[in-house]
């Protein structure tokens, strides 16, 4: 049975709706839309927000089987973890823990470098047969390298929620994102950010809940 939601969120998400109208989005896609709006105030999201086919369905999926969610900052964990902890008890972990604490900041990221340690490590340990759920909010670099590592053979994520938000690197990180064949949920442009990535992401941990 799915824990309820609190009723000032249940009020905001009527209010949304009424204010959207018809979207054309299923329920869960919907649910994502709303989240994200709640969590900014932005209603302009509608019109920036893209999934892939079955992006939702498969991500949900892989929830329900165990994928591990990987973020590229400690405060969409910190968003993230008390919906994942009340719904399916998903494992989340971000990728900065396997980052080193100084680098060369003109050569590479901190996210970078870590989403390439923790995805190695995931591969060489689980062997990715149910690969993991990743949340960008932040970092391009991040997403740049993971997609990196997939077009290099490497195994492709069960989803990437695809919203840094920002101007350097952001939109071209996120076409690459769009043109790849990876499943995703993206926000086009510069919009973006923890918040609204968490947010996306607890929809589908809510959609997941028995």
């Amino acid at each position: 049975m799915k824990t309820p939601e609190h009723p000032i969120f249940l009020e905001s998400v009527k209010y949304i709706r009424s204010k959207l109208g018809i979207t054309g989005l299923d329920k869960v896609q919907q649910s994502i839309l709303e989240r994200i709006i709640h969590s900014s105030g932005d209603f302009s999201l509608q019109s920036c927000i893209r999934f892939s086919p079955s992006a939702c369905e498969n991500a949900i999926n892989a929830l329900k089987n165990g994928a591990k969610i990987l973020t590229d900052t400690y405060m969409a964990e910190a968003a993230i973890s008390p919906m994942a902890k009340r719904t399916i008890n998903s494992d989340v972990q971000c990728i900065l823990g396997m980052a080193p604490n100084s680098i060369d900041s003109t050569l590479t990221t901190r996210s970078a470098i870590g989403m390439r340690n923790i995805w190695l490590d995931l591969e060489d340990q689980e062997n990715l047969l149910n690969a993991p759920f990743v949340v960008i909010g932040s970092s391009p670099t991040a997403l740049i390298c993971l997609l990196d590592l997939v077009e290099s053979g490497y195994a492709t994520p069960s989803l990437i929620i695809g919203m840094p938000v920002g101007f350097i690197g952001v939109s071209e990180s996120k076409s690459r994102l769009l043109n790849s064949d990876c499943p995703y949920i993206v926000l086009e442009g510069s919009k973006g950010g923890a918040s609204l990535a968490a947010a996306a992401t607890n929809a589908l941990l809510r959609a997941a809940e028995p």
